[in-house]
């Protein structure tokens, strides 16, 4: 107990925003951020469908919920006023595309485009707030590949292992469409931070299992099941 006191201690008045709150790593991200003594601004789409998070983050005062679109220009100023960091961890989980539609064409305008202007919307934002000082982008395991841009084998993965954007549209192996989003999403967004001077960082997740606070299953472990379940 007297471990988690310090804990709780630990915030020191600092406010971290965090996109995709009711999200699996969202919702989590939230938690540990309050249990850590942090003031907290959730942002979500529908706070309705989400206030059942509420009892299970136990943030008190140090929680507010914000109702946020990535697709509105300027809907994040709000909630990213005043906030010392952002965790932008809100994404679209698709992926794959309709069948009997020209692929390219969908994935561009229905998963790419808005992608783009979502990241883009969240990062004029932060350029907005002033108080921002890092904005940490949540990308994945996904882009990364066993060989850098030399086509050497890598016992450690780094930033020249990436999966080049081109080989991802021209292979569309399985998940491609999700590998897509995150890739040229992180490409816009670094371009964007150098030249607005955003500290931007990229957080490379593997594929996350285990208890999860939402209220659905989450679309990482549906995957992790699928040999069982088939679907």
């Amino acid at each position: 107990m007297e471990n988690r006191k310090k804990m709780n201690g630990g915030g020191n008045g600092v406010t971290y925003c965090v996109t995709g709150a009711n999200g699996y790593i969202g919702s989590f991200l939230v938690k540990i951020l309050l249990e850590r003594g942090y003031r907290v601004h959730a942002t979500v789409r529908h706070p309705a469908k989400s206030l059942h998070l509420l009892s299970l983050w136990n943030g008190g005062d140090r929680l507010r919920l914000f109702k946020a679109d990535l697709a509105e220009e300027g809907s994040f100023d709000e909630a990213i006023k005043g906030c010392d960091g952002v965790f932008h961890v809100a994404a679209s989980m698709e992926f794959s595309t309709l069948e009997n539609c020209n692929v390219e064409n969908y994935v561009q305008s229905k998963v790419i485009d808005p992608a783009v202007k979502g990241t883009l919307n969240l990062l004029k934002s932060c350029s907005k707030s002033k108080s921002v000082k890092r904005v940490v982008f949540t990308s994945s395991i996904s882009t990364q590949t066993g060989k850098d841009s030399t086509g050497k084998w890598r016992h450690v993965v780094d930033e020249t292992c990436q999966t080049p954007i081109r080989h991802v549209w021209n292979t569309k192996a399985s998940g491609w469409v999700y590998v897509l989003s995150k890739l040229v999403t992180e490409e816009v967004a670094f371009k964007y931070a150098k030249q607005n001077g955003i500290d931007l960082v990229s957080v490379i997740t593997t594929t996350v299992g285990g208890a999860f606070l939402t209220s659905s299953i989450p679309a990482s472990i549906q995957v992790l099941l699928s040999p069982i379940t088939g679907y």
